[in-house]
């Protein structure tokens, strides 16, 4: 039986429109260059709105100048404009940075950075010919029947393109934008300090672990032999499911840099959004997507850390789902997945002595902090763990969890004080977690997590 099997239209695709090319700045210079240009723009956005305020009193008369002269909408559009036509790590962290809503960045450039969740410009046919060139020789297109050099999407580190082997096979190739492996860490830095600056991240924090963290995992999702390798394990873990299937590999056109895939013929999962679907098929695909994360925590220890939206398709034809990018993933290791256990054991029963000893075992706590802050973090987890706690089928479609937990994360950190990130290990797992709430919520799905969970345990 198939619980995805519920009657649903096919969507009839429109043409798409031709996407907006740009050339990737490649070299460190050349993008050390682009960030000075974007601070630039910042300042100048700031000196004006500055003025404004100057010239325009409140009721009392009162003129009053702070940080939010450089928070505005304004500065925010033109930093994610900026990060876009980057491409590269500076655009995903961009995009890791609009997941992160409860870890006190502002809601004005979590908003604005949610544009770099969309896909990015394409680079020119003439980057594109170079790249090709490098990793399969000048002879190229001597591989392929037909190749076509309109992408079918472009994200942060590559764009993908469809084409017919020689010998007769559809594929997909995923073809990595030049320069961006070897610019990883100036760009993180770079944009970490430019967001500083922006005062879109506290000075006083600390973020000198969680940023290595994110140079080992970029630089991972920059290596698409890598990837290869953790598609074909992800696809071996699935092999017998009946719901999600992973695209084979092609090892013989699959380099560094170019990614190579079969292509597989299914809709965007965002057409549940854009065209009303029944309930019950939208309950099945959560809950199919909530006990697959479980698995990856709980059993498989093998976590696919990028919940982009665009990473998921739906096969009508067959119900099942299409699981695409595996370049971002992360190892658990079993003492972290225990921890994680235990937590949600406690939460169960709502055991808050329980919680905070494991919290404390898990890093999370240490001892120089006071009780003030033990028990607001304490507070903090069990509200995010909501459906857990709550039971029963929670609406993730109109839940306002998100807005709520942003609120108590930066209450937790300004008015409490616990400014400390998580522990690097989790960085990437807690991402996870978060995309899959918005993922779901984007759905309007139903799902009975306290049971699903408890199956893991």
């Amino acid at each position: 039986m198939r619980p995805l099997r519920v009657a649903c239209d096919r969507l009839v695709a429109e043409d798409p429109k031709k996407q907006r090319s740009s050339r990737v700045p490649s070299g460190r210079i050349e993008r050390f260059a682009r960030f000075g240009m974007t601070a630039s723009q910042l300042a100048l956005g700031s000196l004006a709105e500055g003025a404004r305020r100057l010239l325009d009193a409140d009721e009392n008369g009162n003129r009053r100048l702070d940080a939010s002269v450089v928070l505005t909408s304004s500065n925010a559009r033109q930093l994610a404009e900026g990060l876009s036509r980057m491409r590269g790590a500076a655009m995903k962290l961009g995009q890791m940075l609009s997941l992160e809503g409860q870890a006190g960045i502002p809601p004005e450039f979590s908003e604005a950075l949610q544009i770099l969740r969309q896909e990015g410009d394409r680079m020119p046919d003439s980057q594109l010919v170079r790249v090709l060139a490098r990793e399969y020789g000048k002879a190229w297109h001597e591989k392929f029947e037909h190749f076509d050099h309109e992408p079918i999407a472009s994200a942060s580190i590559g764009q993908v393109h469809r084409a017919r082997t020689a010998d007769g096979r559809d594929v997909a190739l995923k073809i990595q934008y030049p320069g961006v492996a070897k610019s990883i860490d100036s760009d993180v830095d770079n944009l970490a300090s430019l967001l500083k600056l922006a005062k879109v991240l506290p000075f006083e924090l600390d973020i000198d672990p969680m940023l290595a963290e994110v140079k080992r995992q970029l630089a991972r999702e920059t290596d698409y032999l890598q990837e290869g390798s953790a598609l074909e394990r992800y696809r071996e873990l699935l092999a017998d499911d009946e719901i999600f299937y992973v695209p084979q590999v092609y090892r013989d056109l699959t380099t560094s840099h170019i990614l190579a895939m079969e292509y597989i013929d299914a809709e965007p999962i965002s057409f549940l959004w854009k065209k009303p679907h029944p309930q019950p098929f939208r309950d099945a695909l959560g809950t199919a997507l909530q006990r697959l994360t479980f698995r990856e925590l709980f059993e498989f220890h093998f976590v696919q850390s990028d919940p982009n939206f665009a990473n998921f398709l739906y096969m009508p034809s067959e119900t099942k789902l299409v699981l695409l990018d595996l370049g971002s993933n992360v190892e658990i290791a079993t003492s972290l997945a225990d921890g994680y256990a235990e937590l949600t054991r406690a939460i169960l029963v709502d055991d808050r002595a329980r919680m905070r000893d494991t919290m404390f075992e898990m890093g999370w706590l240490v001892p120089q902090d006071r009780e003030e802050q033990v028990q607001g973090l304490i507070d903090l987890v069990v509200l995010a763990c909501e459906p857990v706690e709550q039971g029963g089928a929670y609406d993730y479609g109109n839940s306002d969890l998100s807005q709520r937990t942003s609120d108590a994360g930066v209450d937790l950190a300004f008015g409490k004080g616990l400014m400390r990130p998580p522990p690097p290990a989790t960085i990437f797992l807690h991402r996870k977690l978060g995309g899959m709430f918005l993922m779901l919520q984007r759905i309007g799905a139903r799902v009975d997590t306290r049971d699903l969970v408890s199956e893991f345990l």
